[in-house]
């Protein structure tokens, strides 16, 4: 049983049925002028408009990448580099990928790093805020935050970027398919977006850039992608997030039902002791219940879950491994850190069955008291 879908999502049959169809007949590089690349151009740009309607946004507007970490590095360094920045801030919630790009970029340019002001769980702290930001300064944040699913004050951020005369860019990854998505009134410089995240395939992305931005290129070497992204496009990958991205509107209708189930997973989690949500009283998406276990590591409770069947992770696939806690839910939740060691994460889609959801809330008190050692207590009969 298959809960992990903020990590990948399935592949939508959209997105297979594209792929072997393009394997089947087409060939050739979209920079080639023969038969064969015009066929492949055709493909691409055609992708490419379907991936700019997906985000209401021009289809000029939109670079392909390898994926969601390169997006990130793109939005930071090529489009936010290329300003110059006189600070750079980050959401201490934001995806690794996002604030290695701006350690990366206050780096190179010798500029102070800071992190926005939140309170425990991720909310921006408004109150804080305008004292943080300074003409010039770049800010990045990640729109759905990957393992709780807390959404941001989006508007407050991009009025006070606004009121303070700076840019922010935006990692718009996990909040893809979940909640509706339009570009143009974000007022961000940039926005990346994965193809993985959506029912398409792995190794695949894009990013919107507002059209009066400037770009620095970051991969060198070929005029692709209008200059902005050197290297011959990934056709297989831009296929498959075309196809994905053409039933769009389908996984963002299916969110309504995603959060019933959700609420069943919440209910029968929430009514064994010690465990409690991460982010009740927050805006977030349908997709994900995220809890903490007080007393018990969020590995083990993965993997005796695993053994039961259910697929489930205790934070970020790209950190999966490592013996240590979630350093974004140490910066989200400082003043309790066994909320990091003790996460749980449990992310739906719309290919999630009720049966899966209660089977998991069946075997979840039986499975934390073997982890536990312990006999199992709960404050309501399940």
């Amino acid at each position: 049983m298959y809960l992990d879908h903020h990590a990948t999502t399935p592949l939508c049959p959209e997105a297979r049925e594209a792929l072997r169809a393009y394997a089947e007949g087409a060939h050739g590089n979209p920079s080639s002028v023969h038969g064969a690349g015009r066929r492949a151009r055709h493909l691409l740009e055609r992708a490419r408009a379907t991936v700019a309607q997906g985000l209401g946004a021009s289809a000029r507007e939109v670079v392909f990448t390898s994926g969601g970490t390169e997006g990130a590095h793109f939005i930071v360094r090529a489009v936010g580099g290329a300003l110059g920045p006189s600070r750079v801030c980050c959401d201490p919630g934001a995806h690794p990928c996002l604030v290695a790009a701006s350690e990366l970029l206050a780096g190179e340019f010798q500029v102070p790093f800071f992190w926005l002001p939140v309170h425990d769980g991720g909310a921006l702290d408004l109150e804080a805020l305008p004292g943080l930001l300074r003409p010039g300064a770049l800010v990045a944040a990640s729109l759905v935050q990957h393992e709780t699913g807390r959404l941001l004050r989006w508007r407050a951020l991009r009025d006070a970027c606004h009121d303070a005369k700076c840019a922010w860019v935006c990692d718009a990854a996990q909040a893809l398919g979940k909640t509706p998505l339009d570009v143009g009134v974000l007022g961000a410089r940039a926005a990346s977006v994965s193809g993985h995240k959506v029912g398409g395939p792995t190794g695949i992305g894009a990013v919107w850039v507002s059209g009066d931005a400037k770009v620095r290129q970051l991969v060198t070497g070929g005029s692709q992608e209008r200059g902005l992204r050197a290297g011959t496009p990934n056709m297989y990958g831009i296929v498959g997030l075309g196809a994905a991205m053409s039933v769009l509107n389908l996984r963002l209708g299916a969110m309504e039902g995603v959060g019933r189930l959700r609420a069943v997973v919440e209910e029968g989690l929430l009514v064994c002791e010690g465990v409690t949500s991460s982010v009740a009283d927050l805006e977030r998406v349908a997709t994900v219940a995220h809890v903490a276990v007080e007393g018990v590591a969020g590995e083990e409770l993965v993997a005796a879950l695993d053994l039961e069947g259910y697929e489930v992770s205790s934070g970020a696939a790209c950190s999966s491994g490592r013996a240590e806690p979630s350093a974004t839910l140490l910066r989200l939740f400082p003043s309790a850190p066994w909320r990091a060691s003790g996460a749980l994460r449990v992310s739906l889609g719309p290919e999630t069955t009720e049966d899966e959801v209660r089977g998991l809330v069946e075997v979840f008190p039986r499975v934390l008291a073997r982890v536990r050692g312990q006999g199992y207590r709960s404050t309501t009969r399940m």
